[in-house]
């Protein structure tokens, strides 16, 4: 009688692991067993100790040392080979036999069978919530939870090799820097290392790693994902981690500065913008980004004020002239405002034949080059012309096309090829 019953209850169990496997195919869920000695390797190992017998939630068994292909997820069979051991054990439940606690390994918050596949897989098919365990446990740097397949462990991998070579785990254990796909973290590591060049060159100075990677973190990553967070971007794109999203609108942004240099409308800059992005992605999903991107004017006031920020820093111009009001109404003109004192800079060093100290030449600039041309731009009432913009985004127009307002102005002036450094 006992060998009838647990015959049909392998039966059972060999049918509902069918069409669990026919459900998974068609909804595109995890269905196998995770193999123990994969994942294993595919974690940074950091110490193992025994934690003595427990009570195992057996929905939290989510893997196999030797059986992962006999079992699927829910540790039902799905091959006969080994189908006598499963009825003995099913037959031992109905002669009232107690049977040893299994062995488990523990990762994260999961579990893998060290010996006891069948007992377990005889457990779930009685609807048996917990199951007696000697537990070995593996510490890792990150949590793997049961709803993971492999490839979720890889990606994990990759994100807490991040965090070690980066530091970030320590220092800003709960920033979320997770990506869906692993190779893309040699992005985030190239960031930080653009990040620590730039922080050197404003200090004349190197940068310990640690430094600049903290200094990416507080000025760069949190301030643009805070920013994607609010703009509602991550519920719009849920497919997206924050950290996926923050390398697309960082692209765009970067490449939205670039084409705004050159650019007199901010439409131009997006269209540019947009156009380039689409080259480099075909993705249908990343192209929906692009698209929102192309219309949101944040990413714009984004920029301008860290250009307006890093702008005053560098030119201390509120110290030098209280009554300095530079402000552009578009993203990418300060660093042509800088450049304009480059160049001013270096014409002035040449006609007083010294070194002439930075300060002196952004002083020098405002008054002689800046001014000049603001005053000129109040006689002729120039802002009334053009709704929405300021007296610097004349100044920068008039600088970019000086040469062709000349040519129409006096079509047989001959043009120096350096300017003096009065027409910066």
């Amino acid at each position: 009688m006992y060998d009838s019953l647990a015959s049909e209850a392998f039966e059972r169990a060999y049918r509902r692991s069918f069409w669990r496997k026919v459900f998974a195919r068609l909804t595109g869920q995890t269905n196998e067993l995770l193999p123990y000695d994969e994942v294993r390797q595919a974690l940074p190992f950091q110490s193992q100790r025994d934690i003595g017998l427990q009570s195992v939630p057996l929905d939290k068994i989510v893997g196999s040392v030797g059986r992962y292909r006999d079992f699927d997820r829910a540790f039902l069979p799905i091959q006969r080979q080994t189908s006598q051991r499963w009825v003995n054990i099913r037959k031992a439940h109905y002669q009232d036999i107690s049977l040893p606690p299994v062995d488990l390994y523990k990762i994260g918050d999961v579990y893998f069978v060290k010996d006891g596949n069948h007992r377990i897989s005889v457990a779930r098919e009685r609807n048996q919530t917990d199951i007696d365990a000697f537990v070995t446990e593996i510490d890792i740097p990150f949590q793997l939870t049961p709803d993971m397949d492999i490839d979720a462990v890889q990606v994990e991998k990759a994100h807490a090799r991040f965090l070690q070579e980066t530091g970030l785990g320590e220092f800003h254990p709960h920033v979320d820097m997770r990506l869906t796909n692993p190779a893309e973290y040699e992005r985030l590591h190239e960031h930080i290392n653009a990040h620590r060049y730039y922080l050197g060159t404003e200090r004349q100075a190197d940068v310990p790693y640690r430094e600049a990677v903290n200094s990416w973190c507080e000025n760069v990553y949190k301030p643009l994902v805070e920013a994607i967070d609010a703009q509602g971007l991550s519920k719009q794109f849920p497919s997206f981690t924050l950290a996926d999203l923050y390398l697309r609108v960082s692209e765009y942004q970067w490449l939205l500065r670039e084409a705004a240099q050159q650019a007199d409308v901010e439409d131009e800059a997006h269209e540019e913008a947009t156009e380039r992005m689409a080259e480099i992605y075909q993705q249908r999903l990343v192209r929906r980004v692009i698209r929102t991107l192309r219309h949101a004017t944040w990413l714009d006031e984004m920029i301008r004020d860290k250009e307006y920020s890093a702008f005053l820093d560098k030119t201390r111009i509120v110290e030098l002239r209280p009554e300095a009001h530079i402000l552009a109404s578009l993203p990418g003109k300060y660093e042509k405002i800088l450049e304009h004192i480059d160049v001013h800079h270096y014409y002035l060093g040449i006609e007083q034949q010294r070194d002439v100290p930075y300060p002196e030449a952004v002083a020098s600039w405002y008054d002689n080059v800046y001014m000049p041309l603001v005053q000129l731009i109040r006689e002729q009432d120039l802002i009334s012309r053009f709704p929405g913009r300021t007296e610097t985004d004349a100044y920068i127009w008039l600088i970019d096309h000086r040469e062709l307002l000349e040519e129409e102005h006096n079509p047989a002036a001959e043009h120096e090829d350096a300017p003096d450094s009065s027409e910066t």
